[in-house]
């Protein structure tokens, strides 16, 4: 806003709050709502409770003017440490990765940004891992601001545009179109994500049929468990490569880009993650089946089976049933961690650090599957090179923002993009790494 504006805008917020005021010459939340015409609930209340200087549940004319002029008339730093107590949500002096997808996502509905929940995840992440430079979990003010000012621009460009979300919208947000699945269009528009699926699934089915007649030996049960622990094997390396994200963001660079759907990684890591959970219950079901069948001739019981290593069965040291009743935990966990009613829900952080159990379940696969070492091996040690390039190109100078635009409310969405980490999603900021 120009020095004009800045005055007239003022004068009008100054008209609303005599006009909304009454004999106590002061506002609580409905009513700052109504005086400013802000429609978005979060950042209604965030600035809200940072003006209410005194707690009292309300503001006068001079607390909310004061607030505005800081943001208006303020150095960087106090507009950028105004903004860290917006994002700030519970006060604790620090962002978690909770507060900070929190806070995207209010700034992506305030603005109209239609965004997918998976591109919403991926953004938080690759955000937040910028930001947190210690790796302790949380963004103190410190490191938000040694990251902005390496780049001038961005933090003047963010400070500027504080006070833009207190201005009124001009359009009516409209509801986003749902995608009609039986049209020839949709077919047309997602012929490579669902050729893909098709190929998945084939494989699987291949995979499957071909464990099982290999183990014919076993019976029928037997026979499942070894098709479902094939495909275990294939879907527990795969989901790995789909987060390949360097190597994919040099593969859409590439002609594969026309055949594979590159940009809906996400969608299908979660498609494969649900998989692995489905096989997963399967393989575990017809082995205790199996056993409690082997039981009734056996000298060991069931539980002896399933929670002991008596039996001796698996190739390290007969450890493969509690290997395996440990892994079934763990993909459980996973999965219901990583829901969509886990992250919508304001614990996005559960679903962080849970994730990060990948780590184990490798491990432990490793143990409990002779073969799965070999599966393992090549996309591993490329995984690995993947990580190892990341913490080398962060230490060397990390991801970073080199262009921020934020525009007003209701800008239209076909003029917003946003590059993060090689991933595209919607949006105005482009970064680089």
């Amino acid at each position: 806003m120009s020095v004009d504006e800045d005055g007239r805008w003022l004068e009008w917020v100054t008209k609303q709050f005599e006009t909304i005021a009454g004999d106590d010459k002061e506002i609580d939340i409905d009513e700052f709502k109504t005086a400013l015409k802000v429609r978005e609930s979060f950042f209604a209340e965030r600035f809200f409770a940072l003006f209410d200087s005194d707690g009292s549940g309300s503001i006068s004319l001079d607390e909310l003017l004061k607030a505005l002029n800081l943001l208006i008339h303020g150095d960087e730093t106090d507009k950028l440490r105004f903004l860290f107590q917006v994002y700030d949500v519970d006060g604790s002096g620090s962002i978690d990765p909770d507060e900070l997808r929190t806070v995207l996502k209010s700034c992506l509905h305030e603005s109209a940004i239609s965004l997918p929940e998976e591109k919403l995840d991926d953004l938080t992440l690759v955000l937040f891992e910028s930001a947190d430079k210690d790796n302790s979990g949380s963004i103190t003010f410190e490191e938000l601001k040694a990251e902005l000012e390496n780049f001038p621009e961005v933090m003047e460009n963010l400070t500027i545009s504080a006070a833009n979300w207190l201005k009124p919208p001009d359009l009516e947000q409209k509801k986003p179109h749902t995608p009609r699945y039986l049209t020839r269009a949709y077919w047309q528009n997602n012929s490579r994500k669902l050729l893909f699926l098709c190929v998945y699934t084939l494989l699987n089915l291949l995979l499957f049929v071909a464990a099982m007649l290999y183990h014919s030996y076993g019976g029928g049960w037997f026979m499942l468990a070894k098709g479902c622990g094939q495909c275990l094997n294939f879907n527990c390396t795969f989901v790995m490569v789909l987060m390949l994200r360097r190597c994919l963001t040099w593969l859409r660079t590439t002609w594969v880009v026309r055949i594979l759907p590159l940009d809906q990684n996400i969608l299908l890591h979660q498609i494969v993650g649900y998989a692995i959970l489905l096989f997963t219950l399967v393989h575990t079901a017809a082995h205790v089946i199996n056993f409690a069948r082997m039981s009734e001739s056996s000298e060991f019981s069931l539980w002896e089976y399933l929670l002991t290593t008596r039996p001796g069965i698996g190739w390290v040291k007969g450890t493969a049933s509690v290997t395996g009743v440990i892994l079934q935990l763990l993909i459980c966990l996973m999965v219901v961690c990583s829901s969509t009613f886990v992250r919508r829900s304001g614990h996005f952080e559960v679903f962080y650090w849970t994730h990060l159990s990948y780590i184990w379940v490798w491990i432990l696969l490793i143990i409990h599957c002779a073969n799965f070492w070999k599966w393992f091996m090549v996309p591993g040690l490329v995984f690995l090179l993947d990580k190892i390039v990341g913490i080398a190109v962060s230490r060397m100078g990390g991801l970073y923002i080199v262009e921020v635009n934020l525009l007003p409310s209701k800008v239209p969405k076909t003029n917003k993009q946003i590059y993060a980490s090689g991933v595209q999603t919607y949006g105005h900021i482009k970064s680089s790494s």
